[in-house]
């Protein structure tokens, strides 16, 4: 019983982990390729020869650590 606890204990020590870095992960995992999808159905040149994906990357990584450190994703309040 006692390492059934444990365990669980370590399981939400996880995922209280993954929502403090939720949005980083969130920019980095869901945004690139949306972005991707987009330039390429646009059919838009992304800046300095990064292939979409690339692109998806950069935008979704500032985003996400925008979002990160000011608590939200849509306001400029700090």
């Amino acid at each position: 019983m006692e390492a059934a606890q444990e365990q669980d204990r370590a399981i939400v020590r996880i995922i209280r982990t993954g929502f403090r870095f939720g949005p980083i992960l969130f920019g980095l995992l869901f945004i690139p390729p949306v972005t991707a999808q987009i330039i390429a159905a646009l059919n838009i040149a992304p800046p300095f020869g990064l292939t979409p994906l690339a692109a998806g990357f950069v935008v979704g990584g500032v985003w996400g650590g925008f979002a990160q450190i000011s608590g939200s994703w849509v306001t400029w309040r700090a």
